[in-house]
Formats: structure tokens, sequence, C-alpha cells
């Protein structure tokens, strides 16, 4: 690493663009990283840049999807703060392939920058446990019956808001929900498929989202992640154990789990594990989800979108 070109202020930003943008190349990617971990002050800058970037893209986004779908966008933009299941997603894309090597002396500022200097597109596939069920009443979709569980559930995830979410309703039958990015997209055992230009629209379906946290880009909201939690880095305690990210919720923050924690493979740093702990309780669901990384293979390049999901005699609705 020590090998890079040395980064002047322009190339800096010029790399930090592109990255945000999720196209730099390896070799850039290397020499944005570097600078990041020498100079904490490239960090904070990365960090202002990133949260620009997000801000910038928001107001493309809603311009192009029009006023309904900017409304929308507008009501899911107010939980960013406490946007537990973005900061989860945002892990889950950014954390690549490259090494994520961290000292628990790292500010938040430097863990923001690494993960997103580091990002790489790749194929995640997540196995979904919830724990300590709410003794309240569980959620209920329009007419009466409970909504699939999370429990069992399997998560596909790749690159910026990708993501295939697959549960089984009361009747043991498939329920996909998902976006390729630009569209949401539901997909029920039968009956019409749903298609949504706005590519939050069906991500309440997502643990968190049920107490109102929402599903955001990836590249958005690592920054959001270190507002809202204290992280803690715990370097791996031997050869063979796995490296943890440990956030408790800040006291003024709202919403969202009280606790999170990420596992990952120093080496490669490939996300092993996720525990959301304590999530609010007040309309029902799981007191705590956990996440096993069970394959890494690449999937179909038309995976995420919801064509690849349904035959052709299905008959498909956009909303708007």
């Amino acid at each position: 690493m020590s090998d890079a070109t040395p980064v002047d202020d322009a190339d800096f930003v010029r790399l930090a663009n592109a990255a945000l943008d999720g196209d730099i190349s390896t070799d850039d990617g290397a020499r944005l990283s570097e600078a990041i971990a020498r100079d904490p002050a490239r960090a904070a800058q990365f960090a202002r840049l990133a949260m620009l970037h997000d801000a910038l893209e928001r107001e493309m986004n809603a311009a192009a999807a029009g006023r309904a779908v900017a409304r929308r966008t507008q009501t899911l933009a107010r939980f960013r703060r406490v946007s537990a299941v973005a900061a989860m997603l945002a892990i889950l894309a950014l954390l690549g392939w490259f090494s994520l090597r961290t000292t628990p002396e790292a500010s938040a500022a430097e863990i923001v920058a690494r993960l997103v200097a580091s990002a790489k597109s790749g194929d995640r596939t997540y196995f979904l446990r919830a724990v300590g069920a709410s003794q309240t009443a569980p959620v209920v979709k329009r007419g009466g019956r409970p909504a699939p569980s999370i429990d069992g559930a399997i998560l596909y995830v790749r690159g910026r808001g990708e993501y295939v979410l697959a549960r089984l309703d009361a009747d043991g039958d498939e329920v996909l929900t998902g976006s390729d990015g630009a569209r949401a997209w539901i997909v029920p055992p039968k009956g019409v498929v749903r298609v949504s230009r706005d590519p939050r629209r069906f991500s309440g379906a997502l643990p968190g989202s049920q107490q109102g946290i929402a599903f955001i880009d990836p590249h958005a909201d690592l920054a959001e992640l270190a507002r809202s939690y204290e992280l803690t880095l715990r370097p791996a305690a031997n050869a063979g154990a796995l490296a943890r990210i440990v956030g408790v919720r800040r006291s003024d923050a709202r919403g969202g789990p009280k606790r999170i924690e990420l596992a990952y493979e120093e080496s490669t740093a490939l996300l092993r594990a996720i525990r959301l702990e304590n999530l609010p309780q007040a309309r029902g669901g799981p007191r705590t989800v956990e996440f096993e990384l069970v394959d890494d293979a690449p999937l179909a390049r038309e995976f995420f979108t919801h064509a690849f999901h349904h035959d052709a005699s299905r008959v498909v609705i956009e909303e708007d």
C-alpha cells in the first residue's frame, strides 16, 4: 500500500467522487483507501463528500420520479436518522473484497470512509433469524392476515440498493419483494405483480421497517450509522476468529436497535454475521434479528429484476 501514488487535493476529490458513484478501479480504490487511512482530515472530508453526494442524488431521484414518488421519498427521508436497516444494508453492500484492517482507536469518520472507499460490488446471500418475538400483536396486512414472517427469510443483496427478500406467508407460499436499484417490486404467490419507480416502495418488509425505519440506498447511510451509534472496532482475537464492529445507539438518536454487531473476516472484509438487538416493539415483530452469510457466489445478472422471478403470463401493474 505504501507504493501507491500520492494523492493531492484535486485527485482526492476525483477519487472520492468515483468511489461514491461506484465507478472506481481497484488501483484507484487502493490509493483512496491509503489516503484516508493516513490522514484523519481526509477521512472527515470523505464523509462530508458522501453526505453531499447523497443529498444531490436524492434531489435528482425525486425530480425524476415525479411528485407522487417524491412525497413518499420525503416521508421515508424523515426516518434517515434512525435507519438501522439502511446501516445494515450499507455494510452488506460496501464491505467488499479489499482488506479492512482497523484499530479500536479508529474514528467514526475513518470507519465510514474506509468502508465506502473499499466498496466493490459482490453478491451476498443471508439467512435471517428472529429472536425473542414481541409479546404485542404481530404485524398484519390489510385484510387481517399476518404478514409473512422474517424468521427463516432469505436476503440477497448486491451493489447500490439491489436486494431480494424471500419470505413464506401463512400458507407456506413464497412472497418476494425487492429492487433492482431503480424500481421496486413485489411478487406474491399468485395474482398481480406490482412495480414502482420508487426503489423504496416495498421495503417495509425489511427488518426494522415495521418500526418506521426506512430502507435507504447503501451508499448514503454509513454516515448516518456513525452519527446515530457509538462504534467500537474489535480486531480478531486470533487467526481463525472474526473481527467485529459493535454499535451502541446514541442517547440522542431515536428508534432503531439499541445495539448492532457485525462480524467480518479481516483479511477479505467479507461480512459473516449481523445482529440487530433490542428493536423497537411498538408494532410487534422480533426483538432481535440475526443475519448469517450462507453464500457469496455470483447470482444471475437479472436476478434483482422482478421478471426473473415469475413467468410471462403474470399480470404486471406499474404503480407510477
